[in-house]
């Protein structure tokens, strides 16, 4: 039994809902697994992830945190490296990001510390279009990724930390070679299977 993190993030560009909390509230609400799930919604502001995971870290010392975020749609994109970049882009408070860099001081960048080939290929192999990416996008979700990438340099017990894209809620995609929406059923399906495969390489 592990605790585990589950983090997704408020909705933003005015849209109503945002596919991750979604996912994050279905997967701790009906998952059958022995580990015990916490969730946490982060708000779409600058510099607001490392002072919320930091916090939930210190509250629940998990040994794994499973961040997700919305991306384009039709596609489960798994993200291999954290850029200490900030695209120019206004957040929910209407600002643009204090400095062009998320951590000023550090390092460039942080390819992902797990070898998430496996899991992509098995999430492929279940009907999910899935695929490793290389750019997170530059704003809260890689500012996300970054804060989580460095917060397990720190900390041993911190065994795996991963952030995944999802389609953004209510766009529609093909699974298992039909039309689905990205609704909250489908959500929880890939939230289960996705817990299920990292459950099954050991990574929680």
């Amino acid at each position: 039994m592990a605790h585990i993190l589950l983090t997704g993030f408020t909705a933003f560009d005015g849209r109503e809902f945002n596919a991750s909390w979604i996912a994050v509230q279905a997967l701790i609400a009906a998952h059958r697994s022995d580990h015990v799930l916490h969730g946490l919604r982060i708000p779409v502001c600058w510099g607001a992830p490392r002072p919320a995971i930091s916090k939930a870290f210190a509250q629940w010392q998990p040994r794994c945190i499973i961040a997700m975020g919305e991306g384009a749609a039709g596609l489960f994109k798994i993200e291999t490296l954290a850029r200490n970049k900030r695209a120019p882009r206004k957040d929910n408070n209407d600002q643009l990001p204090p400095h062009s860099l998320i951590e000023p001081q550090g390092q460039d960048s942080y390819p992902a510390s797990t070898d998430y080939s496996a899991l992509c290929a098995r999430l492929t192999v279940a009907g999910y279009p899935a695929q490793l990416s290389n750019d997170a996008g530059a704003y809260l979700c890689e500012e996300l990724l970054y804060s989580l990438e460095a917060l397990k340099t720190l900390h041993a017990s911190l065994q795996t930390v991963l952030f995944v894209h999802l389609p953004p809620f209510g766009s529609c995609l093909d699974l298992h070679g039909k039309k689905r929406s990205c609704d909250a059923a489908l959500l929880l399906e890939f939230s289960e299977q996705l817990l299920a495969c990292l459950d099954e390489q050991q990574l929680l």
